[in-house]
Parts: structure tokens; C-alpha cells; sequence
């Protein structure tokens, strides 16, 4: 009976807090959907802790229809390059990651070139060469990226000795792709 007594005076305490406790536990819980947004996408999962190629396989498709570069205005040709990117494979992919490569005398100009390495050649007169980390892709999902060009008009891409024009994917170098020859695509070029 001892016992009885003793939760029934814990029961009307217990009454009183929860009129404090929601004010003391609302702003944590208030702060923590605030942190999530900005260290990951809502809708992605973390990734597992470890990876096994044999097992976690995918499938990247490097997709584009090619470079457009417009009408020189001022002596300089702007153009958008399109590249979409497609999860075929049966895993998500954390570290999709791509490259591009263009004639040396292309320069990044606008779009979605966030998350890219500055564009640049390695030596001279080889094509400039960009490494972009997109992050995450689900499965049976695509993501298209813009990536806007210039070029000295008097250049006009024609300036590296070997003029390559080049798209690469490939999942963080983590995952085995089930079909590796669709990651690349050798692009053509148009000008208006």
C-alpha cells in the first residue's frame, strides 16, 4: 500500500510538467527539422556504411544531344550543353558524379555547373576538363543538368589538338555499372 501512495503523488506532479514540458521539448523539436533541410534532401536516405561491388550494382546512362552554340555576339559564342543523367540500375547512387570535357578554349558559363571543378586542360592544347558531384540519384530516376558555355568566337572550339567533346558518368567509383558502355557519350557540336 506503500506503493499506491507513492504513485499517486507522482501522477499529480506529473500533471504539472506536462504544461511545462511541451514549452521546454517544442523548440528542440522545432530546431531539428530546421538542421535537417540544410545537411541533406528530406527525401534522401543515408547512405549504408559500407559497400559491397558484387552486390550494390547500377546502371548510369550519360544522355545529351549535343552542344549549341549561338550567333557571336561581341566576338564570343554562348551555347548550353544538356546532359541527363539516368539511375537504371536496381540501387540508389550517393556520389553521381560526371565529367565533361570540351575544347580548351570553352569557358563555364552559367547554369548548373555547381558542384563542378573549375573547367580547365591539363596541358595545352588538350580539351578542358570538368569533374561535377551531383549527389544522390534513386533508382529508376533521372536528373537533367544545364551547363551553359563561350567561346572566343575567333577559337570557336577549334583550338585543341585533340578536339574531344565528352561526357562521362560513372557512380563515385563505389558501385559495378551493369552496362558500362552507355556512361559515355561523344558529343557533336552546332553552330548557329
Amino acid at each position: 500500500m506503500a506503493t499506491t501512495p507513492a504513485a499517486a503523488p507522482t501522477t499529480p506532479p506529473a500533471a504539472t510538467p506536462p504544461a511545462t514540458a511541451p514549452a521546454t521539448t517544442r523548440p528542440p523539436a522545432t530546431r531539428k527539422p530546421a538542421a535537417t533541410p540544410s545537411l541533406s534532401t528530406p527525401s534522401t536516405p543515408r547512405p549504408p556504411a559500407s559497400y559491397d561491388p558484387e552486390r550494390d550494382l547500377t546502371d548510369l546512362v550519360a544522355t545529351t544531344k549535343g552542344l549549341v552554340l549561338e550567333r557571336p555576339v561581341d566576338g564570343v559564342r554562348h551555347g548550353n550543353l544538356i546532359v541527363t543523367i539516368i539511375n537504371n540500375g536496381p540501387h540508389p547512387v550517393w556520389d553521381m558524379t560526371f565529367i565533361v570535357e570540351l575544347p580548351e578554349s570553352m569557358s563555364a558559363a552559367g547554369g548548373d555547373w555547381a558542384g563542378c571543378t573549375r573547367l580547365r586542360s591539363t596541358k595545352a592544347g588538350f580539351p578542358a576538363g570538368s569533374k561535377c558531384v551531383k549527389g544522390y540519384l534513386a533508382p529508376g530516376k533521372s536528373r537533367t543538368f544545364r551547363l551553359g558555355v563561350s567561346s572566343p568566337a575567333a577559337k570557336d572550339g577549334d583550338d585543341s589538338l585533340v578536339s574531344r567533346w565528352l561526357v562521362d558518368v560513372w557512380n563515385g567509383e563505389v558501385y559495378s555499372d551493369l552496362d558500362p558502355t552507355d556512361n559515355r557519350r561523344i558529343f557533336s557540336v552546332t553552330r548557329r
